[in-house]
This record gives C-alpha cells, sequence and structure tokens, in this order.
C-alpha cells in the first residue's frame, strides 16, 4: 500500500490491504484539488462502511433480540453470530488485497454489495440459530470483508493533503450506520416483526451501496491493471522476529479481545443488569456509536501533535480504566455516562493502527503484507474476546463483573505492549537524528 505510510493517515478499522502506485499517481492527477469529485468519492465509502462496519457495530441490538427469542439458545452461542462477522469482515481486506492490487476493483464492488445484500434479506427468513449463523455471521461477514476494502483504497490514493480529514469523514459512516440501522429496527419491531423489520433493513442496506457504487464505480474503472509480477506475500514470519512489530501485533490482539465486547454487551447489561426496556437498551446502543463521531475527530487532531504510537497508547489506557470503572456501575444515568466516555475515548484505537504500520516496515512494499499480519492478530482477539466474556455472564443474577474485569485486564495489557512499541519508535527517532 504505497500511501499508507502517510504518518496522519486516519484509515478506520481494515484499510486496504495494498495498492499501486501508478493507480495513486492516476488518480492524484484526477484530482489535483482533491474537489468535488474526490469527495463525492469519499461519500461513497462513507455509505459502504454505514452498510458494513455500521451494520457490525449495531450487532448488540440483534444479541439482545436472540437471547429473548432464543432461549433455548446460550448467550456465549449468540455471541459467535457477531463474532463470526466481525472476524471475516476485519480478514477480508487481507484476502482480497492482492485481488485489489491486481485491478479487479468493479468485481470485489459487485460480489461484495451481493452478499452483503444477500446476507440480511436471507436473515429475515432465518428461525433457528444455525440459519442466523450462515446468513448473518457468514454471508454478511464475507460480503462486507470483500466491499469496503477497495472503496477505502480509492479515497486514500485519491487525496493526499487532506488524507486524514477525508477518510476520517468515509470510515464515520460506521458511526452514521451504528445509529440509523437500531431505530429503524426497534421502531418497526412492534409493528411489522422481526422479518419484515429486517428486509426494511436490507433494503436500505441496497440503497447505500446502490448509491455508493454509483458513485465509486466511474473512478474504479480508471486505474490500470497491475498484472505483471507475482501478487505480494500474505504473510512475513521474519516479521515476527523484529520486537517493535511483533509486540504491536500482540498489543493489537489483546487491545482486539476487548474492543468489540461493548458494543455486544451493552444492550444485554442495561436490560438485564440495570432493568432498562428493551426499546432503551437499544437507544443506548445508537448513543454509543454517536460518540464516537467526535472521537474519530479527535485522533486526527492528536496523530500530527502526539504521534500514533505515543496516541494509540494514551487512548488504550484510558480506555483500559473505563473498562474496569465499568464494573463501578450502578445505575442507568451513570451507564449512560459511561458510554458516552468510552466511545469517545476507545474509537480512535481502531483510526491510530493502520497509521502505525508504516513506521514499523523497512520498506514501503511491505506495508500491505504488515498491515493484514496486524489484522489477523486483531482478528484473532475478536474470535476470543465475545465468547469468552459471555462465558462470563450470568443473565439469571445479572452478574458481569467477571467479564468486564476480563476485558479491562485485556485493554491494559494491550497498553502496556503499545508503551513499549512506543518507546521503540522513540529511540529509533533518536538513532535517526543523531545519525543526521
Amino acid at each position: 500500500m504505497s500511501n499508507v505510510e502517510d504518518k496522519a493517515n486516519g484509515l478506520r478499522d481494515q484499510p486496504p490491504a495494498a495498492s499501486n502506485s501508478t493507480m495513486a499517481q492516476q488518480l492524484d492527477a484526477q484530482h489535483p484539488s482533491e474537489g468535488f469529485g474526490a469527495w463525492m468519492q469519499a461519500l461513497g465509502a462513507f455509505l459502504v462502511y454505514a452498510a458494513t462496519w455500521g451494520l457490525l457495530s449495531t450487532y448488540g441490538f440483534y444479541q439482545s433480540y436472540y437471547e429473548r427469542t432464543l432461549p433455548d439458545v446460550s448467550t456465549d452461542t449468540i455471541a459467535w453470530v457477531g463474532t463470526i462477522e466481525g472476524v471475516l469482515l476485519i480478514m477480508g481486506g487481507v484476502i482480497t488485497g492482492p485481488i485489489y492490487d491486481r485491478g479487479h476493483i468493479r468485481s470485489l464492488l459487485y460480489v461484495g454489495t451481493f452478499l452483503t445484500v444477500f446476507g440480511v434479506m436471507m436473515l429475515s427468513l432465518c428461525t433457528t440459530y444455525w440459519q442466523i449463523m450462515l446468513a448473518q455471521g457468514w454471508c454478511v461477514g464475507i460480503g462486507s470483508g470483500i466491499l469496503y476494502t477497495p472503496s477505502i483504497a480509492l479515497v486514500a490514493m485519491t487525496f493526499t493533503k487532506r488524507r486524514a480529514l477525508a477518510v476520517c469523514f468515509a470510515t464515520s459512516g460506521t458511526a452514521v450506520g451504528g445509529i440509523l440501522y437500531p431505530i429503524v429496527f426497534v421502531r418497526l419491531l412492534p409493528t411489522v416483526g422481526f422479518a419484515w423489520a429486517t428486509r426494511i433493513l436490507g433494503f436500505l442496506t441496497f440503497a447505500e451501496l446502490a448509491v455508493a457504487l454509483a458513485i465509486i464505480l466511474p473512478h474504479a474503472a480508471t486505474p490500470v491493471k497491475n498484472k505483471t509480477g507475482p501478487p505480494r506475500a500474505l504473510f512475513e514470519p521474519r516479521a515476527l522476529m523484529e520486537p517493535a512489530f511483533g509486540v504491536f501485533c500482540l498489543a493489537l490482539f489483546f487491545m482486539w479481545i476487548a474492543y468489540w465486547v461493548p458494543f455486544f454487551f451493552i444492550p444485554t447489561f442495561a436490560e438485564f443488569r440495570l432493568g432498562a426496556t428493551p426499546a432503551w437498551s437499544f437507544y443506548l446502543l445508537v448513543i454509543t456509536n454517536a460518540a464516537t463521531v467526535p472521537g474519530r475527530l479527535l485522533a486526527v487532531f492528536i496523530i500530527p501533535r502526539a504521534g500514533v504510537a505515543g496516541g494509540m497508547f494514551g487512548f488504550a489506557f484510558i480506555s483500559g480504566v473505563l473498562l474496569y470503572a465499568w464494573t463501578a456501575v450502578v445505575s442507568l444515568p451513570g451507564f449512560e455516562a459511561w458510554i458516552v466516555l468510552l466511545g469517545l475515548f476507545m474509537a480512535p484505537l481502531a483510526v491510530f493502527y493502520p497509521a502505525i504500520i508504516p513506521l514499523l516496515c523497512p520498506s514501503k512494499e511491505l506495508v500491505g503484507t504488515r498491515m493484514g499480519m496486524a489484522s489477523a492478530a486483531a482478528a484473532l482477539g475478536v474470535v476470543l474476546g465475545a465468547p469468552v466474556s459471555s462465558k462470563l455472564i450470568d443473565l439469571a443474577t445479572g452478574e458481569f463483573w467477571k467479564m468486564q474485569v476480563l476485558i479491562g485486564s485485556c485493554m491494559m495489557a494491550g497498553a502496556g505492549c503499545q508503551a513499549f512499541v512506543w518507546w521503540s519508535l522513540r529511540r529509533q527517532q533518536q538513532r535517526a537524528e543523531g545519525k543526521g
């Protein structure tokens, strides 16, 4: 990924796994002023993120609904649906990166759109757990993982001076989707039922992606396909032997054990621990997603001032403190204040980490490979996070403290690893300045 090495890059969640320098030059030439056309392309990526990451960030309201309507299925088993969806979404960029490198952008956008919409529509017909797993976990997860990579890649290559702001805008579609989907679902569920409420979400997803493709595809047809030479490697074993990069992957693993757990269980905690109504429990997830918007903007301002490694350490440490503080929440107003702080300080973690990868690469040709490896470490954390955490929850007694301590400890462990990465990069910089 030739342009990821911009240190002010604010890429959200999983950035494009790789890119092509020729493609970047062509797109920069087409948008020298980063004007209307470029921002329309960012709008297309915004809509893609709303339909993919936004849908995942609202899994908490599905988790709570399934717990009430599938009484024979345990909480930890239900959590695997959102876990599979999240892992496939994160890992999608690792697999589609080489395909994107070779210029098959249109194919990725079409296939991803079909699978995502098809999965949501099939979910409306599901009545058993395994049907839900296939439709929501696997189909939506694979489609979303295929879809978002080319959209954000084109934004990252189109913008140069204002790339951090443009990518922050595009990825804020996650928060908008996280606000829109729960509101539509909660409003419609009592009147039209689960099947039609989900179908309407499917139509909404189709509309978002149809408009996005109409904006993105005219630009996607421009780059020259890179069919010469082999695609980049997916794995570089020697990278894990480098202390800074190896510890950084460990930091992501620990952080992402904790990262998605609150989004999955905020409605469940509000309903079963604090006695909130199911409708208000869903709206709490909306509030959390809304709070992530200023959090992402905060990351854009912090990166040029504190640096990406130091900024990520600081936000991870604060997030760990907040997750520990969750154990002290005993009232609904206190919980409402807590979720706002969590959304504000934890959301920037997903903005910081892609910008660190170029600093841990000996050459720009390895950025894509190491980005995929780091994302794989984060995905492994997601695999463990929600299922293990749900095992520690007792809905009958309203006991959540074991889960809260676990994710707080994991976030703190990730912060500790990130402190080492920060120190290593500062030492590397000091050595470079000394030689200069």
